[in-house]
């Protein structure tokens, strides 16, 4: 008999039950898509500090999409929701969404982003939530390293930068009008 094989799997991100109301809060923010944030980057760039990661990102979850509006480390390109990490951290609008090694995450060990570039291993991400109260996306750090635990003081940390990150989204859509 051959070697066992182990299972691999892959959870497609989920659409939410107040999806109607959170897209609805994403459309006001839509100025943010497809332009650089120069506020957002020393969040991406204290994100990934804090982790030891290659990357600290902000993304925005919109219809079918993930965009990235802000990026620490190797350039990374908005993809496919269905795929995204993020779009699983913004289900629980409250909680860091934490893996620690992706390849034997039953959630993520067949994704494309563990399977190939960029190779995730490790993933912490807080939802970034708009003055509506809805998950508009997330601040989240990257590694192709799995980790072994996260420290209270970084998901202190984490949860602030969130927050700090969705106050600048806020004020740059209020300029916008």
């Amino acid at each position: 008999m051959g070697p066992k094989l182990k299972p691999i799997f892959h959870a497609l991100a989920p659409l939410l039950r107040g999806e109607k109301q959170r897209q609805a809060a994403v459309d006001k923010h839509r100025g943010a898509i497809g332009k650089h944030s120069p506020a957002l980057q020393p969040i991406v760039d204290e994100v990934a500090e804090l982790f030891g990661a290659q990357s600290g990102v902000v993304t925005m979850i919109d219809r079918q999409t993930q965009h990235i509006l802000a990026c620490h480390g190797p350039e990374l390109t908005s993809g496919p929701r269905d795929i995204s990490f993020c779009g699983h951290t913004i289900a629980n609008p409250k909680e860091i969404m934490c893996v620690f090694d992706a390849a034997n995450d039953p959630r993520f060990a067949g994704n494309p982003l563990v399977l190939g570039t960029p190779n995730i291993r490790f993933y912490v991400g807080m939802p970034m939530i708009s003055p509506e109260g809805e998950a508009l996306g997330a601040l989240c750090a990257i590694d192709s390293h799995p980790r072994m635990k996260l420290l209270p003081e970084q998901s202190r940390r984490l949860r602030e930068l969130a927050l700090q990150a969705a106050e600048v989204l806020a004020a740059e859509s209020r300029q916008q009008t």
